[in-house]
């Protein structure tokens, strides 16, 4: 019937974020995790399940389903907290990198991986099939066209 939860009425739009999967039980202290940094508007744990020694997620305390819904200011604020982190992840584990990674899809709360890394592979890359130039020019006429 609604095929996205924005297309949902109020009430039941409420009613679908309720049961998706979100951090409120870390946010809350309701989940064991370990902490490594928290402020005013996050909070820095490692995973539970690292894809390398180190693997770190940043949420925010307040629960938004969306990246994109953040206000600008709260945006930045995300940034800078794991920009933060990342720089500690490098300096003190350390490794040559640390990768970054928001999916957005299973867990309806922002968040963000950040993965340490000494070498390519060591974080998954995207999957894809290569796209003509035809297919690349269509995709970016659209978005180019609505441009504010």
């Amino acid at each position: 019937m609604y095929e996205r939860h924005d297309e949902l009425p109020a009430a039941a739009e409420w009613r679908y974020l309720r049961r998706m999967k979100t951090f409120e039980d870390v946010v809350r202290g309701e989940r064991d995790v370990v902490r490594i940094e928290e402020n005013e508007h996050h909070i820095a744990f490692l995973s539970s399940t690292p894809l390398r020694p180190g693997h770190t997620i940043v949420v925010t305390k307040r629960t938004v389903a969306y990246l994109f819904d953040l206000d600008s200011a709260e945006h930045a604020r995300l940034w800078e907290f794991a920009r933060v982190v990342a720089l500690r992840i490098r300096e003190l584990l350390p490794c040559e990198r640390v990768c970054v990674g928001v999916i957005g899809w299973q867990v309806r709360h922002v968040h963000v991986h950040l993965v340490p890394t000494d070498a390519d592979g060591q974080f998954p890359p995207l999957p894809g099939s290569p796209a003509s130039a035809e297919e690349l020019r269509s995709v970016a006429s659209r978005i180019v066209a609505r441009a504010p």
